[in-house]
């Protein structure tokens, strides 16, 4: 089930709020590990520290990190006054934070949560990766620096904050305007219950123009038909519809990718489009060479998207252009720019689409009987 194993800190490579990167020495080995001070406290050279090794041990990706799970010797310290709803509950870490529905009962109660007036068509971008946020932000924030963008980070992968060195570089170039955490996810500047009061706090609280509803890293997939964490984009589909808003789709395509079930539009947009969602969305799809574009609406027909969502094509500028936007780190399932173009181009195109919407553009709608 866990795998723990005691190690003494070396050194602290690097630190940053709410995350450490330590050297620990490990059955005489230098490793690496992550520390979440909230969780654990700080950790200093010369401590011993207990570890969860497992992820390292199955070789699953984790980055190679152990995580540290106990710090004998953390000072004591009291819990704030504020706030009484537990996250990660019943376990051992099981943490204490006050959440957005806490405050606003006392702060503005005009803002009920009894029966919320809506979103007043925002538009809330939904992505299946982590992966998808810096560029998207990116993009849009080139083009819209005026516009306030607040993510919502759900609790269907990682569930630190912290963890994302995406949103921390976000954060720190100005270009991402607050974060949210839901459900069991920790760490935002505001944290909810759930994802329908984290997106009335990304308006009400935070003043977005665009919220971006995504997981942090490290999804889940089984190679099932429906055993994946990205499925609950359908359901945000229909969450973003009951509460006035303007749901925007990122596809999730590739070329790239020789799975079967994820080349082209993979089948866990398709299925989230087709199978989960109640409702429509905007689906905005690059503009490719004739055999991809003929592909993806092939699969487009196939599981019955047209007419139920709304297809918007994308002129999108050339790759030469896309990888001057600042992309040379971002990776998706291990793959740049240079070798998984076209998820990037569908990810660049959602952009361009969410920055003409918001500017109240006329958009030429084109659905697959073209």
């Amino acid at each position: 089930m866990i795998s723990i194993e005691t190690g003494i800190i070396e050194k602290i490579c690097w630190e940053r709020k709410g995350l450490q990167c330590v050297e620990v020495r490990l059955a005489g080995e230098k490793e690496k590990a992550l520390n979440y001070p909230a969780l654990t406290g700080k950790v200093i050279p010369g401590q011993q520290v207990y570890l969860n090794t497992t992820a390292v041990k199955l070789g699953l990706g984790s980055g190679g990190y152990h995580f540290i799970l106990l710090n004998p010797i953390r000072e004591n310290i009291p819990l704030s006054s504020q706030g009484h709803i537990i996250k990660l509950r019943y376990t051992p870490i099981q943490l204490k934070v006050r959440t957005y529905e806490e405050k606003v009962r006392t702060k503005n109660p005009d803002v009920s949560l009894q029966k919320y007036p809506g979103l007043n068509n925002i538009p809330v971008v939904i992505g299946e990766l982590h992966s998808m946020v810096a560029p998207f932000v990116t993009l849009f924030k080139r083009k819209h620096p005026e516009k306030r963008i607040v993510y919502i980070m759900t609790d269907s992968a990682s569930l630190p904050l912290y963890l994302s060195d995406t949103v921390a570089k976000l954060r720190a170039t100005n270009m991402l305007n607050g974060t949210v955490t839901c459900g069991h996810a920790f760490g935002g500047d505001i944290e909810t219950v759930n994802v329908y009061s984290a997106l009335i706090a990304a308006k009400e609280e935070l003043a977005a123009d665009v919220i971006l509803l995504a997981p942090g890293p490290g999804v889940v997939g089984t190679g099932t038909r429906y055993g994946f964490s990205g499925i609950e984009q359908g359901e945000h589909i229909d969450r973003v519809h009951k509460f006035k808003g303007i749901p925007v789709f990122i596809p999730r395509i590739s070329f790239a990718d020789q799975r079967s079930r994820h080349y082209g539009l993979s089948h866990h947009s398709l299925t989230s489009l087709g199978e989960i969602a109640s409702s429509g969305a905007y689906l905005p799809l690059p503009v490719l060479n004739k055999k991809k574009q003929r592909f993806l609406f092939q699969q487009l027909r196939g599981a019955g998207l047209p007419g139920k969502h709304t297809l918007v094509l994308i002129k999108i500028p050339s790759l030469k252009i896309i990888l001057q936007n600042n992309f040379p780190d971002v990776k998706t399932m291990g793959r740049g720019v240079v070798e998984d173009p076209d998820f990037f181009i569908a990810v660049s195109a959602a952009a361009i689409f969410t920055g003409k919407l918001i500017n109240n553009f006329k958009i030429s709608l084109r659905n697959s009987k073209a």
